[in-house]
């Protein structure tokens, strides 16, 4: 936040100095400018708290729920057995008031539904929560297949993110946390050093809440576009994926150009 703050502050600086070279349209400047200290500073806010419904309990789940419970969220995990013992120990663990139950139930009560299931199951689970009009969904899913020597490969014509918007049309859906493994996720400082989550969709406020939620994991968050960018993403997830198969595995970290 204090390097955040400290561009902000520098932006402004910058432009009132130029402003006394160009008198006549200060006014002008000065409004652009407000308006480009706002964006950088509402993107910068820590997201508000919310209801967030995780859609599955395996590794993404199991990592993303804990992580988002810490930051003051109320975690609601959809299952279609929520009464199952490792379900139940996945509440358990999450803590701060977490619970369970079916993932349509879970989805209707929350502000923010996760989509943490596995690519072939995410058809039927997003068509199976109701109508998601005016919800956030966050999705972490990647559209990949294996081929005989384990290189992956984008497994869709667009992308998962696209397909998701379509079968939810009314929903904010954000593509976002795809590009690493479940392992960094419940374990930021694991990395080694700072690391970038790339976000994508077409809401403004649903991009900046799923940038506030990754920054207070400890990641730093960059805005990539609308939704139409989510085959990008996905095709980070398989090259990084890839050079891991072969012997030179990494993290994305975008470093800010000064």
């Amino acid at each position: 936040m204090r390097a955040i703050l400290f561009n902000i502050t520098k932006v402004f600086a910058k432009e009132f100095a130029t402003m006394s070279a160009y008198a006549p349209f200060s006014k002008t400047r000065l409004l652009a400018t407000l308006a480009v200290v706002a964006g950088m500073f509402f993107w910068a806010l820590p997201a508000a708290a919310e209801t967030i419904a995780v859609i599955g309990t395996g590794n993404v789940g199991g990592a993303l729920g804990p992580q988002f419970a810490k930051l003051g969220h109320t975690v609601i995990y959809g299952s279609r057995e929520p009464q199952r013992a490792d379900v139940q120990a996945l509440v358990a663990h999450t803590g701060h008031n977490a619970s369970a139950m079916l993932s349509a139930d879970a989805a209707r009560n929350a502000d923010v539904v996760v989509i943490a299931v596995k690519w072939d199951d995410a058809e039927v689970a997003v068509k199976s929560l109701g109508d998601l009009s005016g919800k956030i969904i966050l999705d972490p899913t990647n559209a990949v297949r294996l081929d005989a020597q384990g290189i992956r490969h984008h497994a869709v014509e667009t992308s998962a993110g696209q397909m998701i918007q379509g079968w939810a049309p009314g929903a904010k859906v954000v593509k976002a946390f795809n590009t690493l493994g479940a392992g960094t996720m419940t374990d930021p400082a694991s990395a080694g050093g700072p690391m970038t989550i790339p976000i994508v969709g077409d809401d403004a406020q649903a991009k900046a809440f799923v940038a506030g939620l990754a920054r207070g994991m400890g990641f730093d968050a960059v805005d990539m576009g609308g939704i139409e960018f989510a085959h990008a993403l996905e095709q980070m997830l398989i090259v990084r994926g890839n050079a891991g198969v072969l012997g030179t595995p990494f993290n994305y970290y975008f470093r800010p150009v000064p």
